[in-house]
């Protein structure tokens, strides 16, 4: 069990938004076909508008909301950070960047509700629960536009 911050795991989540973003990038470069590159480098953007946010989120937070100490039970390192990444395993077709699309969102969804349920008091917990749905919405809206490719 390890001791850290309200703000180390806010920048754990900012890394994740980044590594998935040169992720989806990396494979929008090695792509041929046209829908699948435009569907990766679409996703790219959005982790980095995602990445954004969380960074300004935490230079706007209040400091005594950031500096409470989380008892964490989960592992955020950030040297494992591409470890905690789901595989698009080449994202050779639409089904294929859906499937990792709605990993990804899915792993941040449980570490937001878990941390709202492990949270010491109701400020913490609304904030998890917020960028739950919050999360949530992003994968719904990146699915719907990943179908919309599909159509087309």
């Amino acid at each position: 069990m390890a001791f850290k911050q309200l703000k180390d795991l806010i920048e754990w989540i900012t890394e994740y938004h980044e590594a998935l973003e040169n992720q989806y990038g990396q494979l929008a470069n090695s792509q041929e076909d046209e829908r699948i590159r435009m569907a990766l480098q679409f996703l790219a953007s959005r982790e980095h508008r995602m990445a954004e946010g969380m960074e300004d989120f935490l230079q706007d937070a209040e400091d005594d909301l950031m500096d409470g100490w989380l008892v964490d039970s989960q592992e955020f390192d950030p040297r494992r950070i591409t470890d905690s990444l789901p595989p698009c395993n080449g994202c050779r077709n639409i089904h294929d960047v859906l499937r990792n699309i709605l990993q990804s969102h899915e792993n941040l969804t449980d570490t937001y509700r878990l941390r709202a349920r492990l949270a010491q008091n109701q400020r913490e917990a609304e904030l998890f629960e917020e960028l739950a749905d919050n999360q949530q919405a992003e994968a719904r809206l990146q699915s719907r536009d990943i179908g919309r490719l599909e159509m087309y």
